[in-house]
């Protein structure tokens, strides 16, 4: 060090030379020590020898009022890094390939979604309140699963815009296909026009998945967890510009005790549409 500052233990003295001030209890050296014996009062003892000395890293050296790191690596980079190396803060700033033919195991979607009918319940006073939720939600998941499912089918056909469907049996044969099998892995097990109306169609689910791990206590025996898998098909449906109430019914059997039927009832003017295209 070019400089040092030597505590003095009191009274008036010299410290290699320097007359201090008889105020001063510290003095500073004007000239380097004569002898090359180290003095007793330095704490700090430096050698030559690089492995022997006792100082194995560069100091930091102070430009101005910031201190610069003399070594190969910034304490600000190793803090705070670069921002090319941060993952993404939202989902939105996900690229789309990366999670195309991603799944979830069914034991983690299970339990989400008893969670929600869990939460749900707990703010409805009837089955009817509770049913209408669970649609509310499915209709808001099936808005954005139609986007998703859309843009994946333009991505296959190489960026070129696929053909949209206006009948509406291959807009329900859509449904029941990609959109059901994207939903839960696999088609729906039927699609069938009830015999009661023309403008019912029914999709047939045996086995339901989201009802599989979910116990309905007696009281709430007309409860129908598929009525979120109704609200998907309704938000989808809508998205298509065909609109219609969707609901879920339990018909059990004895070979399939959960088999639930989703109940597609069009609006009018699809209808209307239908016959005026069937021309």
């Amino acid at each position: 060090m070019a400089q040092s500052l030597a505590y003095m233990g009191g009274g008036s003295g010299s410290a290699g030379g320097g007359t201090p001030s008889s105020s001063s209890r510290f003095s500073l050296p004007t000239s380097p020590p004569t002898s090359s014996t180290p003095s007793s009062a330095s704490f700090y003892s430096h050698s030559t020898n690089p492995s022997t000395s006792t100082v194995s890293a560069p100091l930091p050296k102070r430009d101005g009022s910031r201190i610069v790191s003399a070594g190969p690596s910034s304490l600000q980079q190793t803090l705070f890094p670069s921002s090319s190396h941060q993952a993404p803060t939202s989902i939105l700033d996900r690229p789309l390939n990366r999670t195309k033919g991603a799944e979830v195991s069914l034991g983690a979607f299970a339990f989400l979604f008893a969670e929600i009918v869990s939460y749900s319940q707990s703010r409805v006073d009837s089955v009817t309140d509770l049913e209408k939720r669970l649609s509310t939600l499915g209709y808001e998941a099936g808005q954005r699963i139609l986007s998703l499912v859309l843009l994946r089918n333009t991505q296959q056909a190489g960026g070129k815009d696929p053909k949209r469907e206006h009948r509406l049996i291959p807009i329900l044969q859509f449904v029941h296909t990609q959109v059901y099998r994207y939903c839960f892995g696999k088609p729906a097990d039927g699609l069938e026009r009830s015999v009661e109306g023309e403008d019912e169609y029914m999709l047939t689910l045996n086995q339901p998945p989201l009802t599989q791990h979910i116990s309905i206590p007696k009281d709430l025996s007309q409860l129908s967890c598929e009525a979120f898998t109704a609200g998907i098909v309704e938000g989808v449906l809508d998205g298509l510009d065909v609109p219609a109430r969707v609901t879920a019914h339990t018909v059990g059997t004895d070979q399939y005790p959960q088999r639930t039927v989703i109940l597609i009832k069009l609006d009018q003017k699809v209808m209307d549409r239908e016959e005026a295209l069937g021309k």
